[in-house]
């Protein structure tokens, strides 16, 4: 993958774990033959007007420019132009074939998918599978002593929000999710369980897989063959580039195809689902409080804020928390490549021993397993990020497995056989006797290091001699006795990771219908926005001990939502 003005940061995109493993399996519907996310022409470098950020940093990177274009070479007329095709945008061509509407989709890939395909399940609440006698009751809710159903997940995460969202949005969606999974089933798509993440609520739907290799792939592998069988029309390989507007409604997008030619849709109906900005390193620094200079975009390569871009210029407020990210902690650097293993993510994400930029512990290395998103938060806030472990770490979890379960493939017990070749190939990693020699290769002062190494081993002494799994030996932190293993003796692994995240969910404001609203907070008419492109429904991180897969089951919704208030505003 390309990488290109990074001036201060690292960043380091590609497709990573999840589509290198779609891309493994083949998936022609959902990943791209060849990246698209590149302009298709030379002469169409971001020169439109300054819309305006309220950032200086932003403004001066001319982070929100979007492209001048010609004259249209095309015209072409439909209800609904939806801009995107992922999770959100399929959802919202199928449901708008479901309500009589006539929708044109445009796709910058070659195909459904967009980085949906990354996702492995997804929230339902109340559903046939999360109801009576499986509904779930949760410690951690705002009640914990009722069932966890829409009430109940809506106010437990409203208060870990921070009450940011609005209340009547997440009645809507929230209400919407039991719908949501029949409509989908309705539709060829099928649940393999439902798991919960960590010490979460037992409601995250995991998809059938089939024979194929991701779950998200196959997922949005057998929802780009309904939309087509429904008639659905796309274009793909064409880039959203202007929303054009009549009388302070929208009227229709601006398009532009592989080979440069502009294409007029005339809709009265545009849907925003273009993925957010996760590929995008200078708006994303731009826009958010990230500190880490090595950061990890995990999933497709086809997030550039087109949609975020365009809206703005067309006169759209941006909800709080533009600069939210779903971040889900370290990823070793240099090792998402071609040869990526799960094996090596989990190695890598193991309640071992966290080091920052100065050598010293930055919070309690077993908040991964109960909390990726706010152990990605407290990698963000360092300026680099190491994990340390020894040779005695890498042999047990080759013979048994990681210390703690990661999402469905990292399993307690069962051998990571390939994380050794992995890591040991990464540029991050460096392995050797005397950890004073390897810290000073990665620029660590060896002193500090030290220091912070004896404090530690003298807590897993301490941790040594308790009984109780869950007691913590760690005072400075309150890491758990059973995860505090010494850093005693040589071979000594220390590898620098980035912060890995999934996707953006920070961006365009909207009401409860989805609806794109101004500076005023009048609704524009005719314009909606859904998925990673609508923000509104976080504080400042993922909420994925109350509600995993809270953003694919909002990419579901969303389009449905959008679609549904879209067959009224046309009176049809």
């Amino acid at each position: 993958m390309t990488e290109s003005n990074l001036s201060r940061r690292s960043f380091l995109t590609g497709a990573g774990l999840v589509a290198a493993t779609v891309a493994g399996a083949g998936l022609a519907g959902c990943a791209p033959s060849a990246p698209a996310a590149s302009e298709p022409s030379d002469d169409l470098a971001a020169t439109g007007e300054e819309a305006g950020t309220g950032n200086a940093e932003a403004a001066a990177d001319d982070i929100w420019k979007i492209a001048e274009l010609g004259e249209p070479a095309e015209t072409i007329t439909a209800d609904v132009c939806i801009i995107g095709a992922g999770g959100t945008g399929t959802a919202a061509a199928v449901q708008a074939i479901d309500l009589g509407l006539t929708p044109i989709v445009i796709e910058r890939m070659d195909g459904y998918g967009g980085s949906f395909v990354g996702t492995e399940g997804m929230t339902g609440l109340e559903t046939k599978y999360t109801s009576g006698a499986n509904c779930p009751t949760f410690a951690g809710a705002y009640n914990p002593n009722a069932p966890y159903g829409v009430k109940n997940a809506m106010n437990t995460c409203l208060n870990f929000h921070h009450w940011i969202p609005q209340h009547k949005l997440y009645e809507n969606f929230f209400g919407q999710m039991n719908e949501t999974i029949d409509w989908l089933e309705g539709h060829g798509l099928e649940f393999a369980e439902v798991i919960a993440i960590g010490a979460g609520p037992k409601i995250w739907h995991v998809y059938d897989k089939g024979d194929d290799a991701s779950p998200g792939g196959h997922f949005m592998m057998t929802f780009g063959e309904e939309a087509k069988r429904l008639g659905v029309e796309a274009r793909f390989r064409t880039f959203g580039r202007q929303l054009v507007m009549e009388d302070g409604k929208v009227a229709g997008v601006l398009a532009e195809d592989e080979k440069g030619n502009v294409i007029k849709i005339e809709a009265p109906v545009v849907m925003i689902a273009t993925g957010g900005y996760a590929n995008n390193s200078d708006f994303l620094y731009g826009v958010s409080e990230t500190k880490n200079v090595n950061i990890q975009a995990l999933g497709m390569d086809c997030r550039d804020g087109d949609g975020i871009k365009m809206a703005k210029a067309a006169g759209a407020a941006m909800a709080e928390g533009l600069g939210t990210v779903m971040w889900c902690g370290p990823v070793t650097l240099g090792a998402v490549t071609a040869t990526w293993t799960t094996d090596a993510y989990s190695a890598g994400v193991q309640p071992t021993l966290w080091l920052n930029q100065s050598g010293e512990r930055f919070c309690k290395e077993d908040l991964w397993l109960d909390d990726f998103a706010g152990a990605g938060i407290a990698v963000r806030n360092q300026e680099r990020t190491f994990v340390l472990f020894t040779e005695t770490d890498m042999k047990r979890w080759e013979t048994e497995g990681p210390d703690g379960q990661v999402f469905s493939f990292g399993t307690p017990g069962t051998p990571l056989a390939e994380a050794r070749e992995v890591l040991q190939a990464s540029e991050g990693c460096h392995v050797g006797d005397d950890l004073a020699a390897l810290c000073t290769e990665v620029g660590l002062d060896a002193a500090a290091v030290q220091a912070t190494v004896d404090a530690y081993n003298a807590a897993c002494a301490k941790a040594a001699g308790l009984n109780g799994e869950d007691t913590s030996a760690d005072e400075e932190f309150g890491k758990r006795a059973k995860y505090m293993h010494a850093v005693d003796a040589g071979p000594y692994w220390l590898c620098e990771v980035g912060d890995g995240f999934y996707t953006t969910c920070g961006g365009i404001k909207v009401n409860e219908k989805t609806q794109v609203l101004d500076e005023e907070g009048q609704v524009i008419g005719g314009l909606y926005a859904g998925g990673s492109d609508a923000g509104g429904l976080y504080g400042d991180s993922y909420d994925v001990k109350f509600a995993p897969g809270s953003q694919a089951a909002w990419a579901v919704n969303s389009g449905r939502l959008a679609m549904k208030d879209a067959k009224e505003y046309l009176g049809k």
